[in-house]
């Protein structure tokens, strides 16, 4: 999908759901969320919003390694 296409708020939502997701299993023995696409697909909205000048809270992205 190119994201050059989507409206502002479509991106933000499409980050603001992987920043969301990331989160909620930060606390989960299995994450879902830290592979290589995940992060790539995070990346690539990340560098949108800040190119259109669009606000976004980071992602914080946890190991995949158990304390």
């Amino acid at each position: 999908m190119r994201v050059a296409h989507l409206k502002d708020e479509t991106v933000l939502r499409f980050y603001e759901s992987i920043r969301t997701q990331v989160e909620a299993e930060r606390q989960l023995p299995h994450k879902f969320m830290t592979g290589d696409p995940v992060k790539q697909y995070a990346a690539t909205l990340r560098e949108e919003q800040t190119g259109r000048r669009v606000q976004h809270n980071p992602i914080e992205w946890h190991s995949n390694r158990r304390a």
